[in-house]
């Protein structure tokens, strides 16, 4: 705020001075001015700096996993990379796995990796039809066309990971996506990527750029890899 009032008190000062001596004050005036706007950048770039710093460090200090799994475990969580993002870059091939362990953690998308992978959700679908029979009414009656609404239950399952509810050919050792695949599952449980960790540290949500589900006007937008769209739980007011 005092560095705003000086500024306009020599702004007004400028405009009452005599012409030569205000052209060197002017100069001088715009000198300071610039080194005031590039003292504030230099501020931005330290505390922006020293924010990520901070996330850093409590990244490396703070446990990445904090839950038990097994070698099946990890091979779920490269399965889940190789079919959602066989073919994306390795940051989206990490960010898929970065998603998948925070479901884990969050506890609200089923037990351990495998669970969190496999998980589906049964929804129960009515439907009413019509049905027309022709039903003879009476010994000798002629047979009449009637018509009743007959109801049918269907149980449709949902999976959190489209693939799972898909056949799809086993991975074979000659693919090398299933190679980078398992190598970037290995990795991300055995504490790397810490930057990409920081980056996407509260994602929980993705989905492929050409599609828009309605749950995403709900979640607040954390970045773009190749083809997909992440998530947090919910949008910053």
């Amino acid at each position: 705020m005092k560095k705003m009032i000086s500024i306009v008190a020599s702004i007004i000062a400028l405009t009452v001075m005599a012409p030569g001596h205000a052209d060197e004050v002017q100069q001088n005036f715009i000198t300071k001015v610039d080194a005031v706007e590039a003292q504030t950048t230099v501020d931005r770039i330290v505390t922006g700096t020293r924010d990520k710093l901070d996330s850093l460090v409590q990244i490396i200090t703070t446990p990445w996993i904090d839950f038990s799994f097994t070698s099946k475990d990890e091979d779920c969580l490269a399965r889940n990379i190789y079919y959602e993002a066989g073919s994306e870059p390795e940051e989206g091939k990490v960010a898929v796995a970065i998603v998948t362990i925070n479901r884990v953690k969050d506890n609200r998308f089923g037990n351990g990796i495998c669970g969190v992978v496999n998980q589906r959700t049964v929804f129960v679908r009515q439907q009413t039809l019509q049905k027309t029979e022709m039903v003879q009414t009476g010994w000798f009656g002629r047979p009449e066309a009637v018509t009743h609404n007959e109801v049918r239950v269907q149980q449709v399952p949902v999976c959190q990971f489209s693939w799972v509810c898909h056949f799809m050919r086993k991975p074979t050792t000659a693919d090398e996506r299933w190679t980078e695949s398992q190598r970037i599952a290995h990795e991300v449980l055995n504490d790397g990527y810490t930057e990409y960790r920081a980056k996407f540290g509260d994602a929980l949500y993705f989905h492929a750029v050409g599609i828009r589900p309605v749950w995403a006007k709900t979640k607040r937008f954390v970045a773009r890899v190749g083809g997909h769209l992440f998530y947090s739980e919910s949008k910053k007011i």
